[in-house]
């Protein structure tokens, strides 16, 4: 048989609100794709953008879906619900594919265990060097919860999950856990998979199902981002407690915790709150000298301190708002 007669159809969902910045590229990038042109559609989900994100969408061949909120769940269950593929491949508008990024993931799905297949996200090579230092700091599990997310592996391994950028999906596996619950406001993927996990299904991560993802750019967007990540946490933990992991309230509270060393040190002395910053500015030091040894940037490497003191107060804001000043009742 012909393989490319016997290539299953995939849909391409891609979530956007005021996504014109990033937009071009990506459909640009999908059009290009390596797989053949009658097997595959784009499907842009629109959140209300007021620039000229659906122009564009039209103009490059996407088809443009309205969403039925302002959250990314929102949009991948609209889209999951205009999609004709038996695969469906969720990714993100600053995200570019690399030119093989299907046809290396469709021949996962041989197996009928396999619900997901992900794979590796690269930093473009013209992202801002703040944008590079979260890139950075993503690649140690310590920042990101034991994600995979901004990890590189070099063989196949079933994993836990696959981050929403980068996650290709069987239809049929889908349809028995979507539409996702839209008042998780974050991480409704990780609700998502572990559904299907529960059902028994396998997600791989597959080091050849690779595209390019910008990281937060500035440091303002990375915060409101880090914000939205916390209060998305503890949504997933009032529902999945299993989900809720140690790192995940560790970091929730560090403003607390910062507080209470300031204020312990008034008892303590000077030398227990010298001790308690010299901590803080070594662990700081460590990792702004390891980005400096392997990106061999001096402007990366300064601004991985800034991107780990957001991360850490950005999540712990949204993570305590959430706690105790509720807006989004589970």
């Amino acid at each position: 048989m012909d393989i490319q007669t016997s290539l299953p159809f995939v849909s391409v969902v891609i979530p956007v609100k005021n996504a014109e910045k990033f937009l071009t590229p990506c459909l640009k990038s999908l059009n290009q794709l390596n797989y053949p042109k009658d097997k595959y559609e784009i499907i842009i989900s629109d959140s209300d953008s007021t620039d000229k994100t659906r122009e564009i969408a039209v103009s490059l061949g996407a088809k443009v879906v309205t969403a039925g909120g302002p959250s990314v769940c929102a949009g991948r269950n609209s889209g999951f619900a205009q999609a004709k593929g038996e695969i469906i491949a969720f990714s993100d508008a600053d995200c570019i594919m690399d030119k093989d990024w299907l046809i290396n993931a469709v021949k996962y799905f041989k197996d009928e265990k396999v619900a997901c297949v992900g794979g590796v996200s690269l930093i473009p090579d013209d992202e801002t060097a703040f944008g590079k230092a979260c890139g950075f700091i993503f690649s140690y599990s310590l920042f990101t919860g034991g994600s995979i997310y901004g990890r590189h592996f070099q063989e196949v391994r079933e994993v836990e999950h696959n981050p929403g950028c980068n996650a290709i999906y069987r239809r049929s596996s889908l349809e028995k856990v979507m539409p996702v619950d839209e008042r998780f406001t974050d991480g409704e993927d990780v609700i998502m998979n572990k559904q299907l996990k529960d059902l028994g299904y396998k997600f791989l991560f597959t080091p050849d199902t690779k595209l390019w993802h910008y990281r937060s750019s500035t440091p303002q967007r990375f915060w409101r981002q880090k914000i939205r990540y916390g209060i998305g946490r503890v949504l997933i933990g009032r529902a999945y407690p299993e989900l809720l992991k140690l790192m995940h309230i560790i970091v929730g509270f560090s403003i607390p915790l910062l507080i209470f060393m300031l204020i312990a040190s008034v008892f303590l002395g000077a030398a227990f709150l010298a001790g308690f910053a010299l901590l803080g500015i070594g662990f700081l030091l460590f990792f702004f000298l390891l980005a400096w040894l392997k990106t061999h940037s001096l402007q990366v490497a300064s601004a991985v301190p800034l991107a780990i003191i957001i991360l850490m107060l950005g999540w712990s804001t949204g993570f305590m708002q959430e706690t105790f000043w509720p807006q989004h009742r589970k």
